[in-house]
């Protein structure tokens, strides 16, 4: 199974209770989420801007530097969501959080299948763990592409290539564009990169893979039609 292999989502924890921080970490893990955990205050920024999470879980009472501080100054420069995890568990406390920009609230004790439930309602994954098309699926957590009961085998970047293009359906797509989103900004290569593995991945899909349509001089657009 490769779950969790390609593109996972990342959650920094910020948390000083190592204990709890780890309990929620392999809860996380184990769906597929890619953990960072931080125990300090004044380390969390840092590790924000380098780590680039997907979603913060945020405690307020941290050493060096408490909660408060980090969710408002995260939220000067980033929509990234938020949600509070506190002992601190009185009404004015609750709203002062909001106010500063948190998705949620959640005092403690903790339930680890609330907070996972949380997050992926925050990450709009509840509802879109597949994608189908006729008799073809792609599991969104798993990276794993079935035509009825055959897996297709992909390349990491097919792969990458391939649910970006799921993601971004009748929408087109320029060269430039899909080499930023699959290989990455620092690619120097040749545009030409693109057309080499799109032709790979068409031959994979077989029949599928006329849903990729080249569009001259610009692209690629996949559609459903």
């Amino acid at each position: 199974m490769l779950k969790g292999v390609f593109m996972r989502k990342k959650v920094l924890i910020i948390e000083d209770e190592q204990n709890l921080a780890n309990i929620i970490g392999k809860s996380l893990g184990n769906e597929g989420f890619e953990i960072k955990i931080v125990t300090q205050g004044d380390l969390a920024l840092d590790e924000f801007y380098s780590f680039s999470p997907a979603l913060v879980l945020l405690d307020i009472n941290l050493p060096k530097k408490n909660g408060w501080d980090i969710c408002k100054e995260i939220r000067q420069y980033s929509k990234t969501p938020i949600i509070i995890m506190t002992a601190r568990d009185t009404e004015l406390d609750e709203i002062h959080g909001l106010e500063l920009g948190a998705d949620d609230y959640v005092t403690k004790p903790i339930s680890t299948k609330v907070i996972i439930l949380k997050i992926k309602k925050l990450l709009k994954m509840e509802d879109n763990s597949f994608f189908y098309l006729d008799k073809l699926s792609f599991d969104y957590n798993t990276f794993k592409i079935m035509v009825e009961d055959n897996e297709i085998v992909l390349s990491k970047r097919e792969t990458l290539l391939l649910e970006y293009f799921f993601r971004n359906q009748d929408i087109i797509l320029s060269r430039e564009t899909l080499l930023n989103e699959v290989w990455g900004f620092e690619f120097s290569g040749e545009e030409r990169a693109v057309d080499t593995l799109v032709t790979r991945l068409r031959k994979k899909m077989g029949v599928y893979g006329e849903h990729i349509k080249s569009i001259r001089g610009v692209g690629y657009v996949f559609s459903k039609n």
